[in-house]
């Protein structure tokens, strides 16, 4: 006779349960490979946007598509988008808080070095 009188413990509660960490499971599948291919398809589009004549379009699409690789990589090779929320917030909150502190090095490297 066993003396297991934990709640949850009975096998009907355990084979409950089973769905539940299969979805979790499932959830964190994450298809690296199609994700690298696409990393690679928009670093050949970054390098095609180099040739563009106008220089200004250029370098704003090459950092749209750099955002966007970021935003790939974040959430799924650092698993951000199978993460809580308040994880997300904490990194997004130190990224602002880093263009922040570009932002014045930017007012003071032009001051210094500006023309």
């Amino acid at each position: 006779m066993t003396s297991d009188t934990s709640p949850g413990s009975t096998p009907a509660a355990v084979a409950a349960a089973a769905p539940a960490a299969d979805d979790h499971d499932a959830a964190h599948r994450v298809p690296y490979a199609r994700i690298y291919w696409i990393l690679v398809g928009a670093l050949v589009v970054s390098l095609l946007f180099a040739f563009l004549e106008h220089h200004l379009l250029a370098a704003s699409l090459i950092f749209a598509v750099a955002i966007v690789k970021a935003a790939l990589v974040a959430g799924y090779y650092m698993h951000l988008k199978f993460e809580p929320r308040y994880v997300v917030l904490v990194v997004v909150a130190g990224i602002a808080c880093l263009f922040i502190l570009f932002g014045g090095l930017l007012l003071d490297i032009v001051h210094v070095y500006g023309d």
